[in-house]
């Protein structure tokens, strides 16, 4: 068995055995611009999403053969320098796969900020033993491409049964590609796509068990953009209860504690980048999500809204550029405001 190099397909499959149709791809190349995240190939029927794990599920909008071939324009790869971003458009979109531009100006310098300990690791999420997986089933952590080979091979003692993946979020800057768990970056997107994981555990292929006659734990999208001195955050909410939901603010903290229909649930704690002035935050509940504004207690600017955990290294130059939309927090600071420590510390 090999495993195919067409895009959104990477299944493994037989050379004697692959007809026609049998394959499920993208011919384009992905597209990043502005947090959004689509395929060139289909942008147009397929919306454009925020997160990476939505990205990775829109459906494939061709078919033909599986092939082990190279993908067009895909430079090799290497350990200390990869090849620019294939086409990047006036408007900062990238298209990966396309004719090259050259390279653009590098990025300012990372901001760097005074950070309390940093915050208790999430509790990693387990399938439910007791939860049927339907054949085919693929592992849902990130990085990881295993398939549901039966209770004795996916969950037993062999190597199949041990998970290697991401647990931190996919981080994209001017092209550089990786993870926030992980120091590796590249520029290709199949080279992102090869990243190996940097943690081991077990697969993840139906999750936990929900139980309908109890109050459900749900989670979140949260989209946000800055101005010198507030934040501006959105948590899509649908339907969020105004009277028993609220959201309360500490010192570098932000607590989401929201009412949904269907006995659904929204309990999250972020531990924010930078300090907030907790009594000049304010939130409005609306009927499709929630209105954040997190006052700073001084003009400057975060590379990240949530703190990343220990360890985590930021692109050079990472940063969100103060938005004039109003819509969506973008990569690439193009006019940074020091805080005063930061500005004593270069000084």
């Amino acid at each position: 068995m090999v495993r195919c190099t067409h895009k959104g397909c990477q299944a493994d499959f037989d050379e004697s055995n692959n007809p026609e149709g049998s394959c499920r791809y993208h011919p384009g190349g992905p597209v990043f611009h502005e947090g959004l995240k689509s395929w060139s190939c289909c942008n147009e029927v397929n919306k454009p999403v925020m997160e990476f794990e939505a990205f990775m599920a829109i459906p494939p909008c061709a078919q033909g053969r599986h092939t082990t071939e190279a993908p067009v324009n895909a430079a090799p790869a290497s350990s200390s320098q990869q090849a620019a971003p294939t086409l990047v458009h006036e408007d900062g979109s990238e298209t990966y796969g396309a004719t090259p531009k050259p390279p653009s100006t590098p990025a300012a310098s990372t901001i760097t900020t005074a950070t309390p300990p940093p915050p208790s690791p999430k509790e990693t999420e387990e399938d439910d033993l007791s939860v049927p997986v339907p054949e085919g089933s693929r592992c849902k952590r990130l990085g990881c491409k295993a398939v549901w080979e039966g209770e004795a091979v996916s969950r037993g003692d062999g190597e199949k049964a041990k998970c290697v993946y991401h647990p931190q979020a996919p981080v994209f800057h001017e092209g550089s590609k990786g993870y926030l768990c992980c120091k590796r970056r590249v520029l290709e997107f199949d080279e992102f796509m090869k990243i190996e994981g940097c943690t081991t555990g077990k697969h993840l292929f139906v999750g936990a068990k929900k139980d309908e006659s109890k109050e459900e734990i749900v989670t979140c999208r949260l989209d946000h953009y800055q101005t010198p001195t507030q934040v501006h955050v959105s948590a899509f909410a649908k339907g969020a209860d105004k009277e028993r939901s609220k959201v309360t603010f500490d010192a570098q903290s932000l607590h989401l504690d929201l009412y949904l229909p269907g006995n659904k649930r929204i309990v999250r704690s972020v531990t924010l980048y930078g300090p907030i002035d907790p009594s000049a935050c304010t939130y409005r509940i609306l009927s499709t999500k929630v209105d954040i504004v997190l006052a700073k207690p001084g003009a400057a600017s975060w590379p990240l809204l949530e703190l990343p955990a220990a360890g985590t290294e930021l692109p050079p130059g990472y940063a969100l550029t103060f938005g004039v939309t109003g819509r969506t927090g973008t990569v690439g600071g193009k006019e940074i405001v020091l805080a005063p420590e930061e500005l004593a510390k270069r000084g």
